[in-house]
């Protein structure tokens, strides 16, 4: 028999989410992390998010891994115009070391088991249990979950996919002090010599510290950020990391015989904007729950996961996906375009900031209001639709893992 219900490999967000998932279900599950502490790295995450991410994960919204709240988007085209935005409810900018230990310590109050510095290296897949053979010994379990992230082994091995599927693309991130900082306002900067096939981001961490970054589909993410870094006149820098995201919305499959891939590793990040601690957590809560009903067709179970967080992820992801397509044809001057289109029209707030694909429905149905101010809907339709899909675009920008 089985020692665990679960082994999960993984400690991030979707790891973790799974684990307090099952574990408040009565699952036994093991969580292996190959890093010594959890949360190892906060440069590497962007960390903004909705509070119905924090809500979803039943942790207090008063919790000192919330380092700052914000309630405007500024959107910068290539040629410098400007564009606020009001995203709605306040957004959180969140401490990634302090978010993943609360997850941690709510999973471990659970009885789930967290075993730190422990690398899992290969899958061994039998008719009654799957064996995770890991750099401390061999951990035995009737399902392996694979969170181990947007460079995953595991998924590709296990369902026959290849890892370029998951479309990644690199990016990078600093802390760093800015002068006239105002800590209520995200800034996303647009246009191909900021960061070509993407976009910059500023999420404000108090009234002088930020975290500053982008992501490119050409060249090198890290001498871009330089040069934005050196744009905005930013003296003091911290810790230039790179780190791939991804941008290709979820795999075809995401679940075998006694095997579930969650998070980036499924590639369930907004294909927008690379973030995926809204989609990661949500996933992992389901697969929480399909691990912990311990039905004897475990078959039944992996399928029960990948039909549930489909019916709540699927169009979204797939909306996504088609408007990143668009957005990447569009050149600057389209995008100067469409913000000036957005300020015509006075659009100043983001429907919905975990579903993007509502704001830009809401704004297409609209047509009348473009007609009357512009007189030519059909290209300008299309581009700012694509605007307004980035104005979401430091959605929870949490592939930045």
């Amino acid at each position: 028999m089985p020692i665990y219900d679960a082994c999960i490999i993984g400690a991030g967000p979707s790891g973790l989410s799974t684990a307090l998932s099952a574990s408040i279900m009565g699952a036994k599950v093991a969580v292996l992390e190959e890093h010594k502490e959890v949360g190892f790295s906060n440069e590497r995450c962007g960390g903004l998010v909705s509070e119905r991410c924090i809500r979803s994960l039943k942790l207090s919204l008063k919790g000192e891994y919330i380092l700052n709240r914000v309630s405007e988007m500024v959107i910068h085209s290539p040629s410098g115009l400007l564009l606020k935005v009001e995203l709605g409810d306040e957004c959180l900018v969140l401490d990634r070391v302090m978010f993943e230990e609360a997850l941690a310590s709510r999973a471990l109050n659970n009885n789930a088991e967290i075993h730190m510095g422990v690398k899992a290296k290969k899958l061994n897949f039998y008719k009654s249990h799957v064996e995770v053979e890991a750099t401390s010994g061999t951990f035995k379990g009737g399902t392996a979950v694979d969170a181990s992230g947007a460079l995953s082994i595991f998924t590709p091995a296990v369902l026959g996919l290849k890892p370029s599927l998951r479309r990644p693309i690199p990016s990078a991130q600093a802390e760093a002090k800015i002068e006239g900082l105002n800590e209520g306002e995200v800034h996303v900067f647009l246009g191909r010599y900021i960061a070509p096939g993407f976009f910059g981001w500023i999420i404000p961490l108090d009234f002088n510290m930020a975290r500053i970054g982008l992501a490119c589909e050409r060249g090198n993410p890290a001498l871009f950020l330089k040069n934005l870094l050196k744009r905005l006149n930013v003296k003091e820098v911290y810790n230039i990391i790179k780190w791939p995201i991804i941008t290709g919305g979820p795999l075809p499959k995401t679940f075998e015989s006694r095997f579930l891939s969650v998070g980036d590793a499924a590639g369930q990040s907004k294909p927008m904007t690379g973030g995926g601690i809204f989609t990661g957590t949500l996933c992992g809560l389901i697969a929480g729950m399909a691990i912990a009903e311990k039905t004897e067709d475990l078959v039944d179970a992996a399928r029960f996961y990948e039909k549930t967080w489909r019916r709540l992820l699927g169009y979204e992801f797939k909306m996504q996906r088609l408007y990143r397509m668009i957005f990447r044809t569009l050149d600057d001057k389209t995008l100067d375009y469409a913000v000036s289109l957005l300020n015509g029209i006075g659009w100043r707030s983001l429907k919905d900031f975990d579903y993007h694909s509502k704001t830009i429905e809401d704004f297409l149905r609209n047509i009348n209001t473009i007609k009357r101010v512009f007189g030519k809907p059909n290209v300008y339709l299309l581009t700012s639709a694509i605007i307004l899909k980035t104005i979401g675009s430091l959605l929870a920008h949490s592939t930045l893992e």
